[in-house]
C-alpha cells in the first residue's frame, strides 16, 4: 500500500454548546510525531486520541486542531462584574454624569458572556474518525500519484540495466585487450602469467553479479505496491541497496558507455530517493 505522508482532513459538526471543528494535517517525518491542540474540556481525551491516530497513521508529523465555536447555540448575558468596572472607569473620567451610549458600551471587550454547556465527549469521536478517514483517502490519493512517478523511473532503470548487460561482455573484451597490449610491450613474458593477470583483472571488472542483484532489487521494489502495510522504510532500504550496487558498477567501469549509464541510473535513483521521503 503506497501512501503519502502529506494529507489533510477536516470535519465540522453541530454539537451541544456549539459547532465542533476537527482539522488534521500531516507532513513528512521519519517517525510518528503527533501534536494535539484541544479545547480544555477535551484535554483528558488526548491519550485515547493519540491511540486512535495510530490506527490511521504510522509515520509522519500529525497536527490535530480541534476547536468549538460557541455563542450561536447558547445564551448571551451581561457580564455584570466587567460592566460595573467599566461604569467606575467612566464615572472617574466623566464625573458630571454625562449620558452613556448603551450601544457603544456593548462593543467594549468582555462586556457580554455566552452561557453554553460544553459538548459531551461522545460528540467528539464521530467527526474525529471521519476526519481521519478523509485524511487517509487524501494520503492514499497522493501516494498513488507519487508511486506512478517512481514507477516510471524504475522502468527507465530497468531499460538501462538491459543496456549494461549488453555492455558487460564488451567491457571484459576491452579490459583483456588493454592488458594484453600493455604486457606485450614489456617483451618476453610467460603466456601463463599474461593469462593469469588478464583473468584477475577481468574478475575485478566483471559487473554481472551487480547486475543480477540490481534486477532482484528492482523486482522487490515493484512488489512493494501489493503489500498492505506501510512500505516507506522498506522502499528506502531497497533504494540504498540499489545505489550501492550501481556505485560498484561505476567503480568497475572500464569503458565510457558503462560509466555514462551508471551515472544516469544514479541520477534516477537520487530522484526516487527524494520521492521516497514522502512515502509512509
Amino acid at each position: 500500500m503506497i501512501c503519502s505522508m502529506t494529507g489533510f482532513g477536516r470535519q465540522r459538526i453541530e454539537v451541544k454548546g456549539g459547532l465542533l471543528t476537527v482539522e488534521i494535517k500531516t507532513l513528512n517525518h521519519k517517525n510518528l510525531d503527533v501534536h494535539c491542540r484541544l479545547p480544555e474540556s477535551f484535554s483528558a481525551l488526548e491519550i485515547p486520541l493519540r491511540n486512535l491516530v495510530k490506527r490511521y497513521v504510522s509515520r509522519g508529523r500529525v497536527d490535530i486542531r480541534i476547536f468549538i465555536e460557541q455563542g450561536h447555540m447558547g445564551t448571551i448575558e451581561l457580564n455584570k462584574p466587567v460592566y460595573d468596572s467599566y461604569l467606575k472607569i467612566l464615572s472617574a473620567i466623566s464625573p458630571s454624569g454625562s449620558s452613556i451610549d448603551p450601544v457603544a458600551l456593548l462593543t467594549l471587550p468582555n462586556i457580554l458572556s455566552s452561557i453554553s454547556s460544553d459538548p459531551e465527549e461522545d460528540a467528539f469521536w464521530p467527526p474525529m474518525e471521519k476526519a481521519l478517514e478523509q485524511l487517509r483517502e487524501d494520503r492514499l490519493r497522493e501516494g498513488t500519484v507519487l508511486w506512478q512517478d517512481i514507477l516510471e523511473k524504475i522502468h527507465s532503470i530497468n531499460g538501462l540495466i538491459i543496456e549494461l548487460e549488453s555492455l558487460a561482455l564488451a567491457q571484459k573484451e576491452e579490459v583483456g585487450t588493454r592488458l594484453r597490449n600493455r604486457l606485450e610491450i614489456l617483451g618476453d613474458i610467460d603466456d601463463n602469467r599474461i593469462l593469469t593477470e588478464i583473468a584477475l583483472l577481468l574478475d575485478k571488472s566483471d559487473i554481472n553479479e551487480e547486475l543480477v542483484r540490481m534486477k532482484a532489487h528492482l523486482a522487490a521494489f515493484e512488489k512493494c505496491e501489493s503489500i498492505e502495510e506501510p512500505v516507506g522504510r522498506r522502499l528506502e532500504f531497497i533504494g540504498q541497496e540499489m545505489l550501492r550496487e550501481i556505485n560498484t558498477i561505476g567503480a568497475k567501469s572500464a569503458i565510457y558507455s558503462v560509466s555514462e549509464i551508471a551515472l544516469e541510473i544514479k541520477t534516477q535513483l537520487e530522484k526516487i530517493r527524494e520521492q521516497l521521503q514522502n512515502i509512509e
